[in-house]
């Protein structure tokens, strides 16, 4: 089943990035956010079935977007899209929720093993 993504991250490149491999394996990207007030707004408005967000971004935090982002639905499903490998970021996020970690750089097999995850059951 496609999946409707929301895509969180302060990079242009990343975002289109996403986009590409996303739509390429079948899913539609609803909206995409560069800060914290978008994600918001766009995940309020778009009511997507998955969010990919990177931890760096222009008004800060990721995790700070997402624990917002859990908090105002807790059913939201959150897959983490990052550079930092470090043990305690991965801790961190998944103790804040996430549904899932992609390391970057990614690549398109990566991405569709991800989401993948999200569309069975």
């Amino acid at each position: 089943m496609p999946l409707r993504i929301l895509v969180v991250d302060d990079s242009v490149v990343t975002r289109s990035l996403i986009q590409e491999f996303a739509e390429g394996l079948g899913h539609a990207v609803v909206g995409e956010a560069a800060t914290l007030g978008e994600a918001v707004a766009a995940y309020q408005s778009q009511k997507p079935d998955l969010v990919t967000l990177d931890l760096s971004l222009a008004d800060g935090d990721g995790i700070a977007v997402l624990k917002t982002l859990r908090g105002l639905d807790p059913q939201a499903r959150v897959l983490v899209v990052s550079g930092n490998v470090q043990q305690a970021v991965h801790d961190e996020v998944r103790m804040a929720g996430a549904a899932g970690f992609l390391s970057k750089p990614f690549t398109l097999e990566d991405l569709k093993r991800a989401l993948a995850r999200f569309t069975q059951g």
